[in-house]
């Protein structure tokens, strides 16, 4: 009845629907979207900004040589597109905000992940330092031994109002089939190893991360970067790997 409109969808305790809208929105918060910086233009960096393209603003910065510019010619108005081998969803088509090597647009970053060589990690530390913002996730893909220590020294002070995430490997064995336009997932890891610092900054990251990634692979839990810096595989294998070659 009318009364009834009145008296209880009108009410405090009953609001009118354009009252539940606004404290729904308000709940909600003003921001849910999520910019982040990809690092980087070898095979990891480009299936990262290939997946992580199709659902947020996704920058690709680049500071090796030219690299940046090539990668923007070559794409060019098209879009990237990602196969993904064994997958239902085989087909990824996405196209990155920008690409860039202009370190300045790490002031627009919440997520930035380095799929880089170690050897380049400060380089992206130092650059980055200046311009990014409180709270930023620093994901580094795979961190390889003293990743936090470097971090920590090219930031400095700022480095306490920062997250960082070691990854002891990538999530992906990945190839480009033409640089810079077409990047195949050949097979996608179950579960990868991370450790977060500070510590207390592990639940925020975690899920941030997670969500970025998809189901797989599964961030598991490394108690500090130290772990993942001792297991450090790279170490391991890659010397293997080269004296094969011998």
């Amino acid at each position: 009845s009318s009364h009834f409109g009145r008296s209880r969808l009108g009410s405090a305790q009953y609001p009118a629907p354009v009252h539940r809208a606004r404290r729904f929105q308000e709940a909600m918060g003003d921001v849910t979207d999520c910019c982040v910086l990809v690092c980087g233009g070898g095979n990891a960096a480009q299936v990262v900004t290939g997946l992580l393209a199709t659902r947020y603003k996704t920058i690709a910065v680049s500071f090796f040589a030219d690299e940046a510019a090539k990668w923007e010619q070559a794409l060019g108005r098209d879009s990237m597109e990602l196969t993904v081998e064994g997958a239902a969803v085989s087909k990824i088509v996405s196209k990155p905000a920008k690409i860039t090597n202009d370190p300045s647009v790490a002031k627009e970053a919440d997520v930035i992940i380095l799929a880089v060589p170690s050897f380049a990690h400060g380089e992206y530390f130092e650059k980055f330092a200046p311009h990014m913002k409180k709270g930023t996730i620093v994901g580094v893909m795979p961190a390889r031994s003293g990743g936090d220590i470097l971090f920590a020294s090219k930031l400095g002070e700022k480095a306490k109002d920062m997250i960082f995430v070691g990854f002891e490997t990538l999530p992906w064995a990945c190839r480009f089939s033409e640089w810079g336009r077409k990047a195949t997932i050949l097979g996608t890891k179950g579960s990868i190893l991370a450790a977060v610092t500070p510590p207390a900054k592990t639940p925020k990251a975690f899920s941030v991360l997670q969500g970025l990634l998809g189901v797989f692979p599964n961030c598991t839990y490394s108690p500090n970067n130290l772990g993942v810096s001792l297991r450090n595989p790279g170490a391991v294998i890659h010397p293997g790997v080269m004296y094969g070659r011998w």
